[in-house]
């Protein structure tokens, strides 16, 4: 099994030096990017997003992710 960064990590270390207005200027979705308290919207589904990544990974399953 291959270490995956962002399970390793918390909901802090993901978004530290993640600046808001760099997000608004590369038109991320959602744009919801106006402050800086907006990258919290997410934070309460980290932590079931890894759990079901790891879960995955532990029973030997694949990841298939699309982002169009």
């Amino acid at each position: 099994m291959w270490p995956c960064t962002f399970l390793a990590r918390g909901y802090d270390q993901l978004i530290q030096g993640v600046d808001p207005s760099e997000l608004i200027k590369a038109e991320i979705y959602p744009r919801i990017w106006d402050s800086p308290a907006s990258l919290e919207w997410a934070r309460d589904l980290f932590t079931p997003l890894t759990e079901f990544f790891r879960n995955a990974a532990s029973t030997g399953h694949a990841m298939l992710i699309w982002i169009d």
